[in-house]
């Protein structure tokens, strides 16, 4: 029995996002102009509305279901992603400085640059407990799966706290302490010294992504002196308490190609597991929205705010005079970042665009 987590869409939801995708087509608008009054959906809304809920006041996660991506163009596929995804969060964060609001996490097989170039969601490799730093809600579209592995977790930052306020007290002092250089920039290198973990509201926000903790180690090998310190031994030893509890209260999201998955980045920490792509086919290809639902958003700390603001503006109302892309492939080419290879491929990096093509 699939768990009250999964959003199904049976026939007659099917239905209607088919036929809204044709009326939204007709219009002849872009993607940015996806939103409920051009992509409506009222039968499934109330449904989609819960899930929001959920996502923000309950469990934390939400996945809906019952869409076969097979079905659909590549255009489209972003299209519906982008007209159910508005009933979760309406706002929509930037993914890089050139306006990029898609990501696609995969590891193309024409990509000919060396795995250890790219950041770790370009990779086949696991990641290691952390949040895509500056978003609110992470949106992922499974378009396919790979043959073994690549499961994605989920971990309640309330257990952690709790676990950490009965047994891990130094670790927790560490994870609360205003000491934490989270790098932003690669050249010239720049940081920001803040907690990992705020109490706020009885609600528990654990902000942490390892690849941009202190001087990251892709920074180092370019040889360059860099301001940003290295992470202390009582800073290491709490990374790895929190490791160890995040596995320990982990959920694995059962998912099937079509899933729409969203995740209160600011309430879970997310991980994934190694894995292998077959032979023929395209393997595990995820597509990544960050997004933020104005009424029920969590207010995001002041320590959290830099590259929340990055992704949705000073005032969180986006960047009005800045063209938005949508890229609904991967690239042909990898184009490598140049300072950075983070687990999460954040915002603030030197590097241009999260690696997609053929915008719409």
């Amino acid at each position: 029995m699939e768990g009250h987590h999964v959003v199904q869409l049976h026939e007659q939801g099917v239905a209607e996002v088919q036929e809204t995708l044709e009326a939204f087509k007709n219009l002849g608008l872009g993607a940015d102009a996806v939103t409920r009054e051009s992509f409506p959906l009222p039968a499934t809304q109330a449904q989609l509305t819960r899930a929001s809920l959920d996502v923000h006041q309950g469990r934390g996660f939400a996945i809906v279901r019952g869409l076969d991506p097979r079905k659909y163009t590549a255009e489209d596929n972003v299209t519906i992603f982008l007209g159910i995804s508005n009933y979760i969060g309406e706002q929509r964060g930037i993914q890089d400085k050139k306006g990029s609001v898609l990501t696609h996490v995969t590891d193309s097989k024409v990509w000919t640059t060396p795995p250890a170039m790219r950041h770790g969601i370009h990779t086949t490799a696991g990641l290691a407990w952390h949040c895509d730093m500056g978003t609110d809600i992470l949106a992922l579209h499974i378009r396919s799966l790979a043959e073994t592995g690549g499961n994605t977790f989920v971990a309640s930052s309330s257990n952690i706290y709790n676990e950490l306020v009965t047994s891990y007290p130094e670790a927790l002092k560490a994870l609360c302490d205003p000491s934490w250089p989270i790098q932003v920039s690669g050249d010239p290198s720049r940081y920001i010294i803040v907690p990992l973990l705020h109490v706020s509201e009885e609600k528990i926000l654990i902000s942490v992504d390892p690849g941009r903790l202190g001087l990251h180690p892709a920074t180092a090998k370019t040889g360059r002196q860099s301001p940003v310190p290295a992470l202390n031994q009582p800073q290491l030893d709490a990374l790895e308490v929190l490791s160890t509890l995040a596995s320990k209260y982990r959920y694995c999201l059962d998912t099937k190609p079509g899933d729409m998955v969203f995740i209160n980045n600011v309430a879970m920490l997310h991980a994934r597991d190694s894995y292998v792509d077959p032979k023929d086919g395209p393997g595990r290809h995820f597509v990544r929205l960050w997004l933020r639902n104005p009424e029920l958003a969590w207010d995001i700390p002041q320590s959290m705010r830099v590259p929340w603001e990055a992704a949705f503006g000073p005032d969180g109302n986006g960047f009005p005079g800045l063209e938005k892309r949508y890229p609904v492939m991967p690239t042909l080419e990898y184009n490598p970042p140049k300072y950075t290879a983070g687990s999460a491929a954040f915002i603030l990096e030197d590097g241009g665009d999260v690696n997609g093509e053929g915008c719409i």
